[in-house]
């Protein structure tokens, strides 16, 4: 979605740590979108559960 890239984009530019705040700075980007805000109720539901696997 271009508004969470947006955001992410001036969080950014505004100093603001994305690893930290990202969460946040999606959520509050989701306020003003909302298809952003449907978007971050399903993908709140889905879990990525995973075993490692490293080989080469």
């Amino acid at each position: 979605y271009r508004v969470a890239l947006e955001a992410c984009v001036q969080a950014r530019n505004e100093g603001r740590d994305l690893a930290r705040e990202g969460n946040e700075i999606i959520r509050e980007a989701s306020k003003w979108s909302p298809e952003l805000a449907a978007a971050c109720e399903v993908w709140k539901q889905i879990k990525f559960e995973f075993d490692t696997i490293d080989t080469l």
